[in-house]
């Protein structure tokens, strides 16, 4: 039986992160060209790292204003997740082939991660992707404990355990 705990998450970007190089790509051709323009390419160190700054500043805080805040929840036979103030979207869970995210439950100081990465891959071929805005290496407690609750709540819901790693990032794959 589902509890329907909702899990909420703040600052999620819901689609796959080279969608953020359509942000980053343009902010370093603008910074690029105010530079060559303002100091007709004359190289100095101190201004370069000041654009640097500035074109580092705007590309997080543009990114931060794209995310959304992102509820999920399980019924009986359903996912749903709501994107901002979109309206719910519905999955039947034997849609959801497996799913990617780190291992939130791991001891290891070290691994720890209160990072927001999960890819649900569903039996259409589409995806679902939620991965974090803030980049901090800074282990989170309370978030770090939120994710972890999602994590065991969604393999018990979808019936999936840990399967195999993805990468040398702490990534596994999760799958009946």
């Amino acid at each position: 039986m589902a509890e329907n705990k909702v899990f909420t998450f703040n600052n999620v970007l819901p689609y796959h992160i080279a969608r953020t190089l359509l942000v980053i790509i343009p902010c370093l051709i603008l910074y690029g060209a105010l530079y060559y323009f303002l100091f007709k390419g004359i190289f100095r160190l101190s201004f370069v790292m000041f654009f640097t700054l500035f074109y580092f500043g705007t590309c997080y805080l543009v990114l931060k204003a794209l995310s959304v805040k992102v509820k999920m929840w399980f019924d009986e036979n359903y996912f749903y997740i709501q994107k901002g103030k979109q309206s719910p979207e519905k999955y039947s869970k034997t849609d959801i082939e497996g799913f990617y995210a780190y291992d939130y439950e791991t001891k290891a100081a070290s691994l720890k991660s209160s990072k927001i990465y999960f890819r649900f891959c569903l039996k259409n071929k589409n995806d679902i992707y939620l991965n974090d805005v803030e980049y901090k290496n800074k282990y989170e407690e309370e978030k770090g404990n939120e994710l972890t609750k999602f994590l065991k709540s969604a393999q018990k819901e979808l019936h999936f355990s840990k399967i195999e790693k993805k990468s040398l990032q702490n990534i596994y794959w999760y799958s009946p």
